[in-house]
């Protein structure tokens, strides 16, 4: 049976002098062997056909994290904490309402999440260098991604159907943005204890639209709740390209 192929938004990162596009490979083996999908890996920002062949092509999107921040001018906000990526601004925020238009499973993940609300008219805020939402730099990598804080889902929301009804989980924590403004076609599917939105929805849509400020991909075949949420958007997928 063919898998479904899904877009992987990659983000632009500089070596030795030379622009890549790159992506962590956590998020494709996550993709592929917990969602049961193909992967192909989007640079940006590309031309318009680039952006506007999304919806034909592919059975699903994934917008996911990365150090950058999104560039303030995009939502009207102030100056804010760096770094910047302005080829991957240009490709999530221009791919993300032909996709959802098109009823194409979206999944945002951290910078991810921050993009889907940037580009439906949200905004957000700075947290600060000592947030409590920042990972801790002198862990190993592997660490920095363990479970950090709780965060508690909608009790009539998307989330915690998909996680079996489960009033509080926890999750890992490593960004220094989160949404300030929601945008108006979205709902909050979970917050932290502070407050802070952990998790949007896009109800009134014909497709499966979900982003979370946690890193998911990183535990994805062994954590309970990033397991289902990777099997989720995988379902999604796969219905999609059974009817395309």
């Amino acid at each position: 049976m063919t898998r479904p192929l899904v877009a992987l938004a990659c983000t632009t990162e500089t070596w030795d002098g030379v622009p890549h596009a790159a992506v962590r490979s956590a998020y494709v083996k996550a993709l592929e062997d917990v969602s049961g999908c193909a992967v192909a890996l989007i640079p940006g920002p590309g031309p318009a056909w680039h952006i506007d062949d999304l919806a034909g092509r592919f059975d699903g999107l994934v917008l996911g994290g990365h150090e950058s921040n999104v560039a303030p001018e995009h939502y009207g906000g102030p100056p804010g904490p760096g770094p910047r990526d302005p080829d991957r601004d240009t490709l999530a925020l221009r791919a993300v309402h032909p996709a959802i238009d098109a009823g194409l499973p979206l999944l945002g993940i951290c910078r991810g999440l921050q993009e889907l609300n940037v580009a439906l008219g949200g905004s957000l805020r700075d947290l600060g260098p000592s947030s409590a939402h920042r990972e801790d730099l002198s862990l190993p990598r592997d660490e920095q991604y363990l479970p950090a804080h709780d965060v508690r889902p909608a009790e009539d929301g998307m989330l915690r159907r998909l996680l079996g009804g489960e009033g509080t989980v926890r999750v890992n924590s490593l960004h220094q943005q989160a949404i300030d403004r929601l945008a108006p076609h979205l709902r909050v599917e979970a917050t932290a204890p502070d407050g802070v939105i952990e998790a949007v929805s896009a109800p009134g849509t014909d497709s499966f639209v979900l982003g979370v400020q946690w890193h998911p991909e990183w535990y994805a075949a062994d954590d309970p709740v990033s397991r289902q949420i990777f099997h989720a958007f995988g379902t999604a997928a796969e219905k999609h390209a059974a009817a395309r």
